[in-house]
């Protein structure tokens, strides 16, 4: 029943192991993920931002170039879609620039959680041995006393029965 209780006890402490793990592991990823939804915030405003400012350039540069629309309709035209496709390369190119740094920081903050799995992984089963180990020589102990018991039960029997047949002679 010991070594029952031994092994229940081993795996009662590789479950706390592997939930204290799993918790470190789940509190990562939650703050990895909610740093992922911060930036997307925060970046998605950015853009909106820019987006604006860009629109009211555009809005500003229609308003002087509509003086001129007659003469310089053309002009006109071609300078926005210029200063669009300018203004959205910038945002774009900030925005992907963002994006790479964060998908870095994604991979840095899976390869800590790779490791950290890696460590419970090992110190489960750095425990499991440790205990199977305990358990084992606990049995042969007690296997090896249960034996020597019964060899000294056996030289104890064939003493009395010697003494018993010498003194019935």
């Amino acid at each position: 029943m010991k070594f029952l209780d031994q092994l229940g006890d081993a795996v009662k402490d590789v479950k706390e192991l592997a939930k204290s793990k799993a918790s470190v592991v789940k509190d990562l990823t939650a703050d990895a993920a909610q740093e992922v939804k911060v930036l997307a915030k925060e970046k998605a405003a950015d853009v909106k931002a820019k987006s604006a400012d860009a629109a009211q350039e555009v809005k500003g540069l229609v308003k002087e170039k509509a003086a001129d629309v007659k003469a310089k309709s053309a002009d006109a035209a071609h300078d926005v879609n210029e200063l669009v496709k300018a203004k959205s390369a910038d945002v774009a190119k900030d925005l992907e620039a963002t994006l790479k740094v964060k998908a870095e920081e994604l991979k840095q903050k899976a390869r800590e959680v790779k490791d950290i799995t890696a460590d419970a992984a090992k110190d489960i089963t750095e425990t499991v041995k440790e205990k199977s180990a305990g358990a084992a020589k606990d049995i042969r102990a007690k296997v090896a006393g249960k034996t020597e018991a019964k060899e000294k039960a056996e030289v104890s029997s064939e003493a009395v029965a010697t003494e018993s047949g010498e003194k019935t002679e």
